[in-house]
């Protein structure tokens, strides 16, 4: 299959769901802007028309936001138009949260530094995903009064993401490609381009998606710069979230004990933490043991609370290569301290070799048509509790041997099952499903041998 034919598969297949990526490239709107993929996609899709040219959509997107979608500088601008009684719409990602003790629901905005505004209860009824860890969407607002002050209130909201997605038009879609094919639609959804990449390169970038599709997989991947680890958390779902670097404190984490707010893997499908050799933890012995605790039972206790999440842990780090690979075999000392805890990283699922991935250069972004990034994300999130009737995927065979081996490669086994639509009576289950899922937990082996090598062997004990 060559490039021409995924585009006329891609869109005979999926059709309304499709949008040229090679148009997302050549507009660039996200430089203007710092907004993710799926709703850079959202507006071109909005504005794209055949007989406009490239210059004409992209002013009429660039018109759009500026007055629809303000900078942080403009936010006095628009509150001052909210005082006079005007009627706003922004787009925005709007979160809500509920206050049972007063009886009040709000709603952050953050393009107007707005942490407490109100929102309707009709809003709420049509718009559940706003108490899901937010969405991005345009937003009516207005100005009334409450009691003596005054508040802004969201009285309209039109989401931007996409809702659910049809499962079973994917399943059949799917039988009109080849494995192979399928890896190549995966990466056009992705961003990449899949004809720039070898076919290792390819069976290696598709396992970043693997945290959004099972719950509770706790990955990492180690790389030299360049490589782009972190360009699909940040782009690609909203069920993510993406911490570039900084100090994290219990609180963030796991709960805020003053306000009661769950932590960061409490409210996500996937938590990463980008530069992972330079993260500093404040509180390090008690995250410490809430790692430990939670990467292993999936649950957590914090000031008499249990807390249960589905939420997996992906921990993204540089490392230092010679001749493409890593220049020394403990390589995971490149973490922080905390993560040299043999008895925390045996609790990682598996690893990527990031160093087997190439530098992102322009030629690797997608070229052609792919699924647009706000379905696709969605679509991931979805597989995360689909019922096996309604998506007969997500198997593995049943595995004997060391109990955290077989529980990482089974967890792995599943999220590539679900991911590539292969189970295990399937030809290419082995190649493509059960030997990656493997050689991702041996790497975790083998780093558990250099840090512990009395009580640890380098061996995957799986069979």
């Amino acid at each position: 299959m060559n490039s021409q034919e995924l585009d006329e598969r891609i869109n005979l297949l999926f059709n309304e769901l499709v949008i040229d990526k090679a148009l997302v490239r050549r507009l660039k709107i996200r430089e203007n802007r710092a907004i993710p993929s799926f709703v850079e996609e959202w507006l071109i899709s909005r504005f794209q028309e055949a007989e406009k040219s490239d210059e004409a959509i992209y002013q009429a997107i660039t018109d759009f936001m500026s007055k629809h979608l303000p900078t942080k500088t403009e936010k006095d601008k628009l509150k001052r138009q909210l005082q006079r009684g005007e009627t706003l719409v922004v787009l925005d990602k709007f979160e809500v949260s509920i206050d049972i003790k007063n009886n009040k629901q709000r709603v952050s905005i953050p393009c107007l530094d707005e942490a407490a505004a109100s929102v309707t209860h009709e809003v709420l009824d049509n718009n559940e995903s706003l108490l899901e860890g937010g969405q991005w969407g345009a937003g009516r607002l207005i100005v009334r009064p409450e009691g003596k002050t005054n508040v802004i209130e969201l009285i309209e909201f039109h989401p931007m993401q996409s809702g659910k997605v049809n499962l079973k038009q994917l399943i059949s879609a799917r039988e009109q490609f080849t494995t192979r094919e399928w890896i190549a639609f995966i990466l056009r959804a992705m961003g990449y381009e899949p004809f720039a990449y070898s076919e290792a390169e390819q069976n290696n970038l598709i396992l970043r998606l693997l945290p959004l599709v099972q719950n509770n997989l706790n990955m990492m991947e180690l790389a030299p710069k360049g490589t782009g680890k972190s360009f699909i958390y940040s782009n690609l779902s909203r069920h993510v979230y993406l911490n570039s670097g900084g100090g994290l404190t219990p609180a963030q984490l796991f709960k805020n004990l003053n306000t009661k707010a769950v932590g960061l893997l409490a409210k996500n499908d996937v938590l990463v933490l980008d530069e992972g050799q330079s993260i500093s933890f404040k509180g390090v012995d008690d995250i410490h043991a809430k790692f430990k605790d939670y990467l292993e039972s999936g649950h957590y206790t914090i000031g008499g609370d249990k807390i249960t999440s589905e939420c997996g842990l992906m921990i993204l780090a540089n490392i230092e290569l010679y001749e493409n690979q890593p220049r020394r075999t403990d390589y995971i000392r490149h973490l922080p301290e905390m993560f040299h805890d043999s008895a925390l990283m045996d609790r990682f699922h598996g690893i990527i070799a990031g160093w087997e991935i190439p530098r992102f250069e322009t030629t690797n972004s997608a070229q052609g048509l792919g699924m647009k990034a706000d379905v696709f994300g969605e679509y991931l999130h979805q597989l995360r509790t689909v019922s096996a009737t309604e998506f007969p995927f997500g198997q593995c065979p049943v595995l004997a041997g060391d109990s955290r081996d077989t529980k990482a490669v089974e967890r792995l086994a599943k999220a590539l099952s679900k991911l590539l639509l292969l189970n295990s009576d399937h030809a290419d289950y082995e190649h493509y499903v059960l030997n990656p899922a493997k050689t991702l937990r041996q790497r975790v082996r083998s780093q558990l041998a250099e840090l512990d090598p009395h009580e640890f062997s380098a061996s995957l004990k799986v069979k």
